[in-house]
């Protein structure tokens, strides 16, 4: 700890380095320490922790909480990179261990802790006279500061202030920033003889020759990349490179080769070490003989270093469906939509257990056994649709379950007959990748994500296949479709066709074109952009070069539908947000593209689900991963403030970027606009809204996007479609007005760059309490992906809307989004197990890994034989009358013991099961009868669904097991089936009694037990031992 005399590397943040803290001897004397076998009394600890300005919360969310369970203390120290778990024995300290704030998880077991007063507290318990010490004062004065990013750091004068007395300060850039900012003449210098990476333009030929004058001088090189893919990917080019032969059709391509000789200077790759791991910037150190290189930096890509963040924990969120509270809406599947009460406790025999309550239209009440868990699901529509409660018995929701399924098998059934039709007709080949397009994807300005690098060898394969591609990829803005699709496209000119990029406005099409022409600028491609803000002679002249195959690619709106617009040979068509075209548009484009490869790009979320069950009248890349740290958005907010937002403009556009300020109503654009100028007199503010001449919107946002103009004042017509990553500060006015899904969506149009971007949420007078939790929400999930939590579940439901129609989004209003998917799920099955099985198996057939599936060895033959292979069914139900539950006194909080619940109920496989019992025994103690009893239902509920067994009960003295009603099920053919018939026949002790009807064998056995335990011991012991055998 910094009060103590030991050796620090200390990094801080600039923001943490100007606040005020707790005063350093006020801070040295509260020092606690809490280590394992102390006694410390329990209660006096949690007393000593509300005095130090700890708040206690039921989980450990951020520094500064901490949580009390049975006997378990958790505290998180801001002294500390992770909270700790401290459990004790009486007032015996047992183990201190650290843990995950994420997983809530214990990592690892230490010795013990030392922390003292909470130091930014906001606890009334702590004069605020006392929180009046600036972080130096806990520095030593011969403490050597390296200040990164001084632009910044030192932008405050009261940073300025502090720094100054320190006698060795090393700064990155420091005379051109502040020469004259700070008294230099008595800072020590500190030099390091090193130069820097030469910087190679992303020419590969450039890096060759330095690596070949690097090795004739004997220096070891070593070259850094952030993963495995790249490093493999920069050796095998530059192995490529030692024996080069370019055609003269190459190097017409590629503009740097025109003109040029072959290389003649090969290099030994083997005496060039190439690690999967990276730095910021590489560097030489000319001394020692040594050069390291980064990948990155050869190719101009930002440095994506992978960080572990120090995450907030969202309380008991693991998944947004799982968490419900009091009074949501729910889909029962065979009921239908009730509100949700919350977990009660029931009398089942002489036992108590918990089922959860719904309540129905007209107040009547259904109690749900924990075992039919799995039939409720949270409801989910489109945002604000408030749902009609379902009224129990008259069979109106079976109907309205049946008219959703009839549809949906009619879209299936005519999506279905159009996919085969697609597979049976025959496209250009394009040829496999070549060096040139290898080298393309390489000198990307950013690492690929996994599932962009996916959705590339996906579009790639379906080009290669020689059947017509019509593939659609959907991600997010900003999470890299248009790379995919300038990969595509220069795949496509390679093998000298021609593309088309359709999207469906002017301003799209200029984002695009500045897009791929800087992308294919080192390739000599020659990419035009056609739309109305061509001239009529730059238009004929972009056609005539069109129809002579001069221009490759040609980026423009539905203007590039005309007839007058002929290509010589296109062989790939690529459309940005399809269902923003009109009918007609539409009708053309399906004209256009009869048996060329088409590739669509779209950024409404469709769900997962949906791809797999759908199987989709076109093929379906995911793109759902944001780009590898990728800054989250700092997100606040405020009230009405023109001091606070001038300032606010006024740093984002001194730092050269641009600002959106939006407003909920047309008429106070202009006034805004007009304040925005008088209080920021640099600011080149315009106005953009839905109600303008479209051409003049055009012209404003086009103006916007080249710089002309620095703040654009406008409504929600952002929300979708630009993508400009100059514009990193987003202000929102009046955003307790707007809906969850719009301001995630608002505030994803900044941050896609790697400059730090900002969202402000100005919140008016008056305020709900529901935009209250909406404003609270999206301030909280700033980490990338959280769409995922917020707004996902919204965002997809338009999604089935944009591929089923209005009609279906209609359907999920009225049953809910996860019922309607699987009501399509069923839906589908049903139609590739009987109307179009041999169509399916003909698929499977032709599948290129459909041989080795077929061979199977000699012992996975006997293997196959004795497991029991069942469908997907419905889960065993364990009816019984044990004390079976979690007691409110092990999980205090409602919601958390309720996912508990789901996630047993959920368990497939044992060792799912396994783990959620260590998960538990770590955070909440070990375990009480109660608990060990329903882990032991939940096992036994496991064996029974994978052997296909309908059901077991287990009511006082009877223990009933309920065997399928198929005759046909495998389970009467497998092991296990046998022996328990065996143990039945030799049984003397007329324990076990065969019973049931012709349609059902139910085996029953006779138990003398009498409490919970010995009851399960017997269930164990005279059956369950032949399902653990199995």
């Amino acid at each position: 700890m910094l009060t103590e005399n030991n050796e620090y590397v200390i990094f801080i943040d600039s923001k943490e380095f100007s606040k005020k803290y707790l005063s350093k001897d006020i801070y040295k004397n509260s020092i606690f320490e809490v280590k394992k076998d102390l006694d410390i009394p329990f209660d006096e600890l949690i007393s000593k922790l509300s005095k130090s300005g700890f708040e206690r919360k039921d989980f450990v969310e951020e520094s500064g909480d901490f949580s009390v369970r049975g006997g378990i203390i958790d505290i998180f120290p801001e002294s500390l990179i992770s909270p700790v778990r401290i459990e004790f024995f009486g007032d015996t300290v047992e183990s201190v261990r650290e843990f995950d704030i994420t997983t809530q998880r214990s990592l690892k077991e230490i010795e013990g802790i030392k922390f003292g007063m909470n130091l930014t507290s906001k606890d009334d318990s702590i004069n605020n006279e006392e929180i009046n010490s600036n972080l130096t004062e806990y520095l030593s004065d011969d403490t050597l500061m390296i200040i990164l990013d001084p632009e910044i750091t030192l932008n405050e004068e009261e940073n300025n202030n502090q720094i100054s007395k320190y006698q060795k300060i090393l700064i990155s850039g420091f005379e051109n920033y502040f020469g004259e900012g700070l008294n230099i003449n008595n800072l020590k210098t500190l030099n390091f003889h090193s130069k820097s990476q030469p910087d190679f333009h992303s020419n590969l030929r450039a890096l060759h020759s330095n690596l070949h004058s690097l090795l004739n001088q004997n220096e070891d090189i070593y070259i850094l990349s952030s993963d495995k893919m790249q490093s493999e990917r920069l050796k095998t080019l530059l192995d490529d490179l030692n024996n080069e032969d370019i055609s003269e059709k190459d190097a017409g391509l590629h503009s740097d080769l025109s003109g040029s000789e072959n290389l003649k200077n090969e290099i030994d790759i083997n005496k060039i070490l190439f690690l999967d791991d990276s730095l910021s910037e590489g560097f030489i150190l000319p001394d020692e003989k040594l050069a390291v290189y980064t990948e990155h930096q050869v190719f101009g890509r930002y440095f994506r270093q992978l960080k572990k963040r120090k995450l907030k924990f969202r309380g008991i969120t693991f998944n947004e469906l799982k968490e419900l509270q009091y009074g949501d809406f729910i889909v029962h599947r065979d009921f239908g939509i009730a509100k949700f009460e919350g977990l009660k406790k029931i009398k089942v025999g002489n036992n108590e257990q918990e089922a959860v309550k719904l309540t129905y239209d007209g107040g009547d009440s259904v109690f749900v056994n924990l075992n039919y868990i799995h039939l409720i699901k949270k409801y989910a529509s489109t945002e604000g649709f408030v749902p009609k409660l379902s009224k129990l018995g008259g069979g109106e929701w079976d109907k309205i379950k049946q008219r959703a399924k009839k549809k949906v098998q009619d879209i299936a059934r005519d999506l279905i007959l159009l996919y085969a039709k697609r597979k049976s007709e025959t496209g250009f080949k394009f040829s496999p990748d070549t060096h040139w397009q290898q080298e393309l994807e390489a000198n990307f300005m950013y690492e690929d994500t996994p599932d962009q690098y996916r959705a590339t060898l996906e579009v790639k394969k379906d080009m290669e296949s020689g059947s017509p591609m019509d593939r659609l990829v959907c991600g997010d803005v900003g999470f890299g479709k248009t790379e995919v699709a300038v990969r595509a496209a220069f795949k496509g000119v390679l093998d000298n066709k021609q593309v088309a990029v359709l999207v469906p406005t002017t301003i799209l099409a200029v984002q695009h074109y500045n897009t791929f022409r800087d992308r294919l600028s080192p390739f000599a491609v020659e990419v035009k952009c056609l739309t109305r803000l061509q001239s009529k002679k730059e238009q004929k002249e972009i056609l005539e070069n069109l129809e002579t195959g001069k221009v490759n690619i040609l980026i423009g709106t539905h203007r590039i539908l005309s007839k007058d617009v002929k290509f010589k040979d296109i062989g790939l068509l690529i459309i940005d947000e399809e269902q923003r075209f009109g009918v007609k548009a539409k009708e053309k484009i399906r004209s256009l593209k009869p048996n060329i490869d088409t590739l669509t790009l779209t950024a409404t979320p469709i769900p997962r689900t949906l791809n797999f069950s759908m199987m989709g009248a076109r093929d379906l890349s995911l793109i759902n991963t944001p780009p590898k740290n990728r800054k989250p958005i700092q997100t606040e907010i405020m009230k009405m403030d023109w001091d606070r937002i001038a300032e606010i403009i006024t740093f984002e556009l001194k730092r050269g970027g641009q600002v959106y300020f939006v407003n909920d109503t047309i008429d106070k654009l202009y006034p805004l606009a007009e304040r925005i100028k008088e209080e920021v007199p640099f600011a080149k503010p315009a106005i953009a809204h839905g109600q303008m001449d479209p051409e003049e919107l055009e012209d404003t946002v086009v103006n916007f996007i080249e710089k002309k103009l620095n703040v654009l004042v406008c409504t929600k017509i952002i929300e979708s479609g630009l993508d400009i990553p100059n514009v990193n500060t987003i202000i929102i006015n009046n955003a307790d007005r707007y809906g969850l899904s719009e301001l995630y969506q608002l505030r994803g149009r900044v941050g896609r760059s790697e400059q730090q971007a900002f969202a402000y949420l100005i919140s008016s007078g008056k305020i709900t309490k529901q935009a209250v939790k909406r404003l609270q929400a999206i301030e909280e999930f700033t980490e990338l992906g959280s769409g995922i939590n917020l707004s996902m579940r919204d965002m997809e439901i338009r999604g089935v809307g944009n591929l089923l129609g209005k009609e279906q989004s209609g359907y999920v209003q009225q049953i809910g989004f996860d019922l309607f998917m699987n009501i399509i799920d069923e839906a589908v099955s049903e139609l590739k197990d009987n109307e179009f099985s041999e169509l399916f198996k003909n698929f499977e057939d032709q599948s290129p890994d459909s041989k080795s599936k077929k061979i199977i060895s000699a012992n996975e033959n006997k293997e196959i034989k004795n497991k029991i292979i069942v469908k997907k069914h419905e889960p065993a139900i364990i009816e019984n009358d044990l004390n079976a539950l979690i007691p409110k006194d092990y999980i205090e909080n409602d919601t958390e013991r309720l996912n508990i619940y789901r996630r047993l109920y959920e368990a497939k496989k044992e060792e799912e099961l396994n783990e959620i019992k260590s998960e538990l025994i770590d955070r909440f103690g070990e375990f009480l009868e109660d608990v060990e009893s329903l882990f032991e239902i939940i096992k036994i509920r496991i064996k029974a669904t994978e052997l296909g067994l309908e059901k077991i009960s287990i009511l006082k003295n009877n223990i009933s097991v309920y065997f399928p009603k198929s005759k046909e099920h495998p389970l009467f053919e497998s092991d296990f089936f046998k022996n328990v018939i065996e143990v039945i026949s030799n049984d003397k002790s007329r324990k076990y009694k065969i019973s049931g009807s012709k349609d059902q064998l139910i085996i029953e056995i006779k138990t003398n037990q009498s409490s919970d335990k010995e009851r399960l011991s017997d269930l164990k012991n005279l059956f369950y031992s032949q399902l653990t055998s199995y």
